[in-house]
């Protein structure tokens, strides 16, 4: 674990511009930097690197941070990864905090695996390269197969021999231990101890992380030999999962960035084929079915995802199931079927890469015209029949939480099949007033319908406008809690008074505000702003970024007329009394809700309901002279 010490010196020696300059190329403006945004396509640079405030802003898709977090995001580095970068980038040596006796085993079996992956991956290409056995058999089938010499390289495609050892031998050999050739599922061991490989007489497709660490394998068998498997893979292990792997993402991942979509196929040797016709923002689901995992790996690099399908029924049939997954996470779904009996294999050899590319172009269909379409294809008039078809589609659409998404879902299939949208409307209010109670049930929550509860206009007005404010006190606190008022105080003394025995709705913000005032009472000052944007902590980074005022990049309609500069000024005075009488406000209404409550107790002495009654008096007195003083009228 790296101690916080170091991460401290990584994140203060870091140069923003320096770190981000060795991935876009940046252009001098003012004080800072621009660029075009490496995240999405634009032709206009909208993305600002700022060295003063050691941050990026992307005033086009939303996207910032520091330095740390633009190699998360632009390499999909774990936090722990982008610091080594910085770490190696500018010579620093790391110091790692002493760990558990357990999270040192732990990290010990961990590199353990990954050392002798990273061999057998090696020592299979290479077999595949230069052994005798490589070149006629392997090398021989690849190229039956036109799968390129460049390909085997890209994919470090590699070559298990016939023989039953010789790769368990020859790690044994090279000092690896015996216990992580089996824990990794490379060798296994026989009823009369001896080690053997798992993989024989097969092509070998290295299966990698997203940052490009071997995690297992998969092998292709060379014969059709029906007693045996036509693929294996690697086991489930400590480094493996298949349900969180997407073979090729590490080779597509910019791909995918720059075009802005990404082709799902089902197999290897189905990304290599695309791949060699120039289609390189492709990956395969390991030829299992589609997971959560999968679709948010995806979604780190694009909303938009396209299912290229094999043209067989059966094969189509099993692969709609994955599309709900990805519709729960708002991605924008395609679909291309191939031709009856093809898959992106074979499609790729009987045609040419300006043909597959204009394929693909021109038979990208919406997911629900093509489900509409296959499902009602080859079906009979049976009304009964074809109302089920309807309850399956819709029972896609509401898996879609953007509600205009799922309306203009509704609209697109009241179109295709000629009916009412009203039908249609009444069916999916059916179905999610079914999934709701299912839910509910299976929490053990009985489901009532209930009166709803009177609201008062003050309390409709709070609930509007708490979460707002609360974001807003963290702004200012983050931003001008250091700042000086008249008295010498800081502003963040005047903001704590106010709002610190206020109860957080947002449970974020809840957490940066204590974290805020225990760093206080630790370091006996308050934190600064880049303590949240450093933090290791996504979530703090993210809202402490959000605060910051960056210009944005000027258009040159807009140079011509105005000039280079926006000013942007900002009464933080005003704003911060504004919110603090927002939070008073609130605060008052709390107690005035609690103050009710004990009137309404049946078993008060007169002096209590006395007591009691003179305090709703007062709060209500404070209430309207703050609503009077916000401009809030109250009924």
């Amino acid at each position: 674990m790296i101690s916080q010490e170091t991460i401290e010196t990584i994140i203060s020696t870091a140069k923003i511009e320096e770190v981000v300059g060795d991935f876009v190329s940046l252009r001098k403006k003012g004080n800072n930097f621009t660029a075009l945004c490496p995240f999405h396509n634009e032709k206009t640079p909208s993305f600002i690197v700022s060295p003063a405030k050691d941050i990026y802003k992307c005033f086009g898709c939303g996207k910032a941070g520091n330095s740390v977090k633009f190699l998360m995001e632009y390499e999909k580095y774990t936090y722990p990864e982008a610091l080594r970068f910085l770490a190696a980038k500018y010579n620093i040596a790391i110091t790692e905090e002493k760990e558990s006796e357990d999270q040192t085993k732990e990290k010990d079996e961990l590199a353990s695996n990954y050392i002798v992956l990273s061999f057998a991956e090696e020592f299979y290409h290479n077999f595949l390269i230069h052994s005798e056995e490589g070149k006629k058999i392997g090398q021989a089938y690849l190229k039956s197969r036109g799968i390129s010499e460049s390909t085997w390289v890209a994919f470090r495609l590699g070559f298990a021999s016939l023989e039953k050892d010789i790769f368990s031998r020859e790690a044994i050999n090279k000092g690896y231990k015996e216990e992580y050739l089996i824990s990794s599922g490379l060798s296994l061991k026989t009823p009369d101890g001896k080690l053997i490989d798992r993989f024989r007489d097969r092509i070998m497709f290295p299966i990698h992380s997203v940052t490009g660490r071997t995690l297992g394998f998969g092998g292709r068998a060379l014969k059709t030999d029906h007693q045996e498997a036509k693929y294996i893979n690697s086991p489930e292990t400590k480094v493996y999962s298949k349900s969180k792997i997407l073979f090729g993402l590490d080779l597509a991942k910019n791909h995918i960035q720059r075009a802005d979509k990404c082709y799902l196929v089902e197999g290897y040797t189905d990304v290599l084929a695309l791949f060699q016709s120039g289609i390189l923002n492709v990956v395969a689901s390991l030829g299992t079915s589609l997971t959560e995992e999968h679709v948010r790996l995806v979604k780190r690099y694009t909303n938009n995802l396209t299912f290229i399908f094999d043209g067989d029924e059966a094969g189509i049939k099993a692969s709609l199931r994955g599309i709900d997954l990805a519709l729960k996470e708002e991605l924008n779904i395609k679909i291309i079927a191939l031709p009856e009996g093809e898959d992106p294999d074979s499609f790729v050899k009987k045609n040419d890469n300006t043909e597959v590319n204009l394929y693909l172009k021109k038979n990208a269909s919406d997911f629900i015209i093509f489900k509409t379409r296959f499902l009602f294809g080859n079906k009979s008039d049976d009304p009964i029949q074809k109302a089920e078809i309807v309850r399956n589609i819709i029972k896609s659409i509401i898996n879609i939480p953007n509600f205009l998404k799922r309306s203009n879902y509704i609209k697109e299939l009241a179109y295709e099949l000629n009916l009412d949208e009203s039908i249609l409307y009444r069916e999916l209010d059916n179905q999610l007033i079914n999934a709701r109670k299912s839910n509910l049930q299976f929490q053990g929550i009985k489901h009532e319908s209930k009166e709803p509860e009177r609201v008062s206009a003050l309390d409709r007005y709070l609930k509007n406008i708490s979460s707002d404010q609360e974001k807003q006190v963290i702004k200012l606190l983050l931003l001008k809690g250091n700042d000086n008022l008249a008295d010498s105080n800081k502003f963040a003394d005047l903001i704590i008074e106010v709002v610190a025995d206020t109860e957080w709705e947002n449970p974020l913000f809840s957490k940066i505000f204590n974290s805020y005032i225990a760093y206080r009472i630790e370091k006996k000052i308050y934190p600064e702003i880049k303590y949240f944007i450093n933090h290791s902590d996504p979530a703090f980074q993210e809202v402490a970024i959000n605060c910051i005022e960056l210009e944005p990049p000027l258009s040159d309609n807009w140079k011509k007329r105005f000039g280079e500069h926006i000013e942007l000024e900002y009464n933080y005075v005003k704003d911060i009394n504004k919110t603090l009488n927002h939070y008073e406000l609130r605060k008052l209404q709390l107690l005035k809700k609690k103050n009710s409550a004990n009137l309404r107790k049946g078993d008060l002495s007169l002096m209590e309901e006395q007591t009691y009654q003179m305090m709703q008096i007062e709060l209500e007195k404070k209430i309207r002279e703050i609503s009077n003083l916000l401009g809030v009228v109250i009924y």
